[in-house]
């Protein structure tokens, strides 16, 4: 695993096709990393810093300035989420505005999850409706070209960005891996600028299709439909690889497998989260078609081992 790892770092997709390659770059030369949360701000309970004070979103109105600032892994299954928090600004001073107005021009509708738990959370990087603010858990990503959003978050969030994400990040705990501000830009992915603008047509699409799909954990990642379903669209109908690639048994199916079984990755967890219908008794992880709501069941014993 760490040698295909290495070698999709380096752009060599051989264990994918034989002589394939992708065009594969540093998240930092497709965009620019946002402030550090303390530069953006901090809970009214902590010591003041930053330009703005952060809040719970209140239940009326639309927030002027809203943050993705926490982990909530229930609410953070799918591509597209709502922001959690909203800021306020700290010094009304004429300073103190232009400041805030500083850091809100950081502010992105893609962000990225800087301390992902394999073993519970679903997702690496979260799209937001509109601009918001990044925060503690979701540092925000302002890439070159807006348009390119979308096929970055497929890429991020498909077996091979987990894998990337697992390759770079610190795993000193088990079932999780940090990063920084400083390291996500380092962090390998795919060159967004080598795609063809019909190639980004079409991320934009898979992205429209799915942005709602509940995705299950990264440790559950053999099981999971919906990820299956985005890394063969990612992968044959935008960067144009055989079916085969990810048919049952493939390079792919084969690597979600060994990741899956992975000690750092989950972290001995045996609990098992699965999606049930309102209503119904079905465990579902729905596969692609207009998806009902979903009700995450975060811990569904199985009582075995990995």
């Amino acid at each position: 695993m760490a040698q295909v790892a290495h070698g999709i770092a380096q752009g060599n997709a051989e264990y994918l096709a034989q002589g394939a390659s992708l065009a594969i770059s540093p998240i930092g030369a497709n965009g620019d990393v946002g402030p550090v949360h303390r530069s953006v701000g901090s809970r009214a309970s902590n010591r003041a810093r930053g330009a703005f004070t952060i809040h719970p979103i209140r239940t009326a109105g639309i927030p002027d300035y809203p943050a993705l600032w926490a982990h909530d892994a229930a609410r953070e299954r799918q591509l597209q989420i709502e922001p959690d928090a909203e800021g306020q600004i700290r010094d009304p001073s004429e300073a103190g505005r232009a400041a805030a107005n500083a850091i809100w021009r950081s502010a992105s509708r893609v962000h990225y999850n800087s301390d992902l738990q394999f073993n519970a959370q679903s997702i690496a990087v979260a799209l937001t409706p509109a601009n918001t603010l990044g925060g503690r858990a979701w540092p925000s990503i302002l890439l070159n070209d807006p348009e390119h959003r979308f096929a970055f978050s497929l890429f991020c969030n498909s077996t091979l960005g987990l894998l990337m994400h697992w390759w770079a990040s610190n795993k000193t705990q088990a079932g999780r891996g940090t990063l920084t501000v400083t390291t996500i830009a380092g962090i390998p992915t795919l060159d967004l600028r080598a795609l063809a603008p019909e190639q980004h047509r079409r991320a934009r699409k898979i992205f429209d299709d799915l942005r709602h799909y509940p995705f299950l954990p990264f440790d559950q990642i053999d099981e999971d439909v919906c990820r299956h379903e985005l890394d063969r669209r990612l992968l044959v109908d935008v960067l144009g690889f055989p079916p085969e690639t990810c048919e049952p048994d493939g390079p792919i199916d084969i690597l979600r497998r060994k990741l899956a079984a992975e000690p750092q990755i989950h972290g001995g967890k045996k609990s098992r989260i699965e999606f049930v219908h309102p209503g119904g008794e079905t465990p579902i992880n729905p596969a692609p078609a207009p998806p009902p709501p979903a009700i995450p069941i975060n811990r569904v014993e199985r009582g075995t081992a990995r």
